[in-house]
């Protein structure tokens, strides 16, 4: 007997579920779903309709005595969509409360726990609504009043819980219904509900029209870019297989529409994505080189080079990228891929260009300075602080190599105000500096990064990157960002891909891309999800930045009012003792019922502010019984490893973890005082300031379950003890 072209898909859920199962349940799936694909109406799958079901088309098919595969099963074509995989009554249970059907205005397919919905955040929408109603004089108006049902399903909510989305009169109420809503629906209700305009939040998420949609044409509804948010259509049996057999990791597969889009379209230049921590951007941003180097595989691309370069500040991120790229790529892909940290790059192509460069070596650096102050002005009646100051916060940003350029230079923000006769004055001491570096064969970072771009300039040849992209975009200075224009050469299709967010600059300062060259006017996006994190660490971790300005890389401003998480759990954890000894008991029990709980050592992080106080935290755990190992610079992180991790703040940029424990935050630790009291000026406390409450928020938002922070003495000024 003949069957028309077999088409099944997966959503996310069933991988989901097939995960938590044991590895002998996983095991029968596995030979179970080889024969679904091979006959998917063979009579010893056992079909069976599930009584009370809210969605007639859902059937429940026999995998052994034990476990059952919920799949919606077509009355009509050979499309087939697994949904769940359990034991017999939770399967049947989850079956019951689940609806699988297309939007009929939006198109897609979605999958709404109607049941879970109402009760888990219904019920507790409607009491608040009650309570405040009851003390206030006049009813609030519902957040979504203005906007008919028809708008609200345009934009993905599924009919069956526009209920519960009228009942909303709160932001707040809002961020305890995202997570039973469909993706696609997120980003639009998060901006409607900050008040933007329906016309313009589809215009900036690209709505795909929803005009004569057919709800029973599950085969267009899976090829929507909103469905794939859920959904993934199975190519082949070996495609199957290769899923069914690797370690599942949600994030390969399954992206949003707002990443998906823009992970797979042609761009007319610089693309620049913003997005708060665990919104994403570094998963968008590896799933976009993996398209390009499947662009140039395919043919594409001819004519240019066909490599592209991944790129970020620091080296341990480069490590952590170039691992994770290898789980989501062919190896055909991967030889497309260059991963490097921008310095390490710089230092390898000047050698090559018969440069003398060498680490950088804080001694020789400071008998450079020793030098060159020797020819110092002293009518100019500035110390050398100041020099050093200026010669950090304007010369090397500003590119200034000859005088003219420091006299046109903008010091903004400096304090001391120079005339041009003091510039005059001044500017020997600086070409002396720079003289001494080069004859000990040292070169500040971001004057190598502008001999590496001038060098690639006049050189006449070809660019040496199809496409460059830059992830942690915020650290980089415009040194860099001049030299990754000339890395991917004149501006054409597809050439840059920069995601950042400027909330957790912890290296760089702000800059503005359309003066390094780059120009990413109308190619600018921002993600809004965030993933990782719940919604009590997001709102605590942004309160810990309230009050400072934040740009958007090119010029603007970067708010983060327009960020939700879609998981929620308990408040960050702030204890305070009256001595490190009672601090230090509270951590060691505190990781012992962790472990006592089942949890892998592996799923916690500790973390300071600096290497000294890691390797004495570690020390002390290593004491306690606790199996320890301290993440470095040089090497990803092995999750596999079941010993607790300790790493700096600045090290845990790029991971994530179960829980966060954040020890030690007194008031001169963070900010650090000594740094701080040496600051020149103002502006310069400012900066650092702002530096160090982003190295807070940033080590926070690695938390996928809990931060704990703990001080012994008065706590930093930066932890709201909200």
């Amino acid at each position: 007997m003949s069957h028309p072209p077999l088409r099944v898909a997966a959503s996310r859920g069933f991988f989901k579920a097939l995960n938590a199962l044991p590895e002998r349940g996983r095991a029968k799936v596995h030979k179970f779903i080889v024969q679904f694909m091979d006959e998917p109406t063979g009579t010893g799958l056992n079909y069976e309709r599930i009584n009370g079901s809210r969605d007639p088309q859902l059937r429940s098919l026999r995998v052994d005595q034990d476990y059952r595969c919920i799949v919606r099963a077509p009355e009509k074509g050979s499309t087939y969509v697994l949904l769940w995989v359990d034991k017999h009554d939770d399967a049947y249970a989850w079956a019951r409360r689940i609806a699988c059907q297309v939007n009929r205005v939006s198109g897609a397919l979605q999958i709404v726990d109607v049941e879970k919905a109402e009760q888990s955040v219904g019920d507790a929408i409607s009491a608040a609504v009650e309570q405040a109603l009851a003390a206030m004089p006049q009813a609030p108006a519902a957040l979504f009043s203005g906007l008919a049902d028809d708008d609200l399903t345009r934009v993905g909510v599924p009919p069956a819980l526009l209920p519960s989305v009228r009942a909303l009169r709160h932001e707040d109420d809002l961020a305890r219904l995202l997570e039973w809503l469909p993706p696609e629906c997120v980003d639009a209700l998060i901006l409607l509900a900050g008040g933007r305009d329906l016309a313009e939040v589809l215009a900036e998420l690209e709505k795909e029209s929803g005009d004569d949609v057919d709800p029973d044409d599950v085969d267009t509804a899976l090829d929507r870019i909103d469905s794939q948010a859920e959904f993934v259509v199975i190519t082949d049996d070996e495609a199957m297989e290769a899923m069914l057999s690797a370690p599942m990791e949600q994030w390969r597969v399954f992206l949003h529409p707002s990443q998906r889009r823009l992970v797979e379209r042609h761009a007319s230049g610089p693309v620049r994505v913003l997005g708060g921590a665990g919104t994403g951007k570094t998963v968008v941003a590896m799933h976009r080189a993996r398209w390009l180097a499947q662009q140039i595989l395919d043919g594409h691309e001819a004519g240019r080079s066909d490599r592209v370069l991944f790129t970020t500040f620091t080296r341990n991120l480069a490590t952590d990228i170039r691992s994770n790229l290898a789980k989501i790529c062919t190896p055909q892909q991967l030889q497309r891929l260059e991963v490097t940290h921008l310095d390490a790059w710089v230092s390898s192509y000047l050698r090559s260009q018969g440069l003398k460069i060498r680490q950088f070596d804080k001694e020789a650096r400071a008998a450079a300075w020793n030098v060159a102050w020797l020819v110092a002005d002293p009518a100019v009646g500035l110390d050398q602080r100041f020099y050093e100051e200026e010669w950090k916060e304007v010369v090397l940003p500003q590119g200034c190599t000859t005088l003219d350029e420091y006299l046109a230079a903008k010091r903004l923000g400096r304090g001391t105000r120079l005339n041009r006769q003091k510039r005059v004055q001044i500017w020997p001491v600086f070409d002396a500096l720079r003289s001494e570096l080069r004859q000990r064969g040292l070169w500040e970072p971001e004057e190598a990064k502008q001999a590496a771009a001038d060098r690639l300039a006049a050189s006449g040849q070809p660019a040496r990157y199809r496409a460059v992209i830059v992830d942690e975009a915020q650290d980089l200075d415009a040194a860099g960002f001049r030299l990754i224009r000339a890395l991917a050469g004149p501006e054409h299709a597809d050439d840059l891909f920069i995601v950042g967010d400027s909330h957790q600059r912890i290296y760089g300062r702000p800059l503005v891309l359309s003066q390094c060259g780059i120009n990413v006017r109308g190619r600018s996006r921002k993600l809004r999800i965030n993933y990782r994190t719940t919604e009590e660490t997001r709102a605590w971790a942004t309160a810990v930045l309230s009050g400072l300005p934040f740009d958007d890389l090119d010029g603007g401003t970067d708010g983060s009012g327009d960020t939700r998480s879609l998981l929620h759990g308990e408040p960050p954890l702030i204890r305070r003792f009256d001595d490190p000894a009672e601090e230090q008991r509270f951590l060691i029990e505190l990781v012992h019922s962790f472990q006592e709980s089942g949890q892998s050592l592996g799923s916690t992080c500790v973390t300071a502010t600096s290497s000294e106080a890691v390797k004495t935290l570690a020390e002390r755990f290593e004491a306690a019984g606790i199996a320890t190992r301290v993440i470095t610079q040089e090497e990803a992180d092995d999750p596999s490893e079941n010993a607790l991790r300790l790493a700096t703040m600045h090290r845990v940029k790029g991971l994530e973890f179960d829980h966060m424990l954040i020890p030690g935050l007194n008031a001169g630790v963070l900010p650090n005082r000594r740094v701080l009291n040496d600051c020149p000026d103002q502006v310069s406390k400012d900066a650092f300031e702002q530096r160090e409450r982003s190295l807070l928020h940033v080590a926070a938002t690695r938390a996928r379950k809990r931060v704990v922070i703990t001080c012994s003495g008065e706590p930093s000024p930066y932890l709201p003890l909200r």
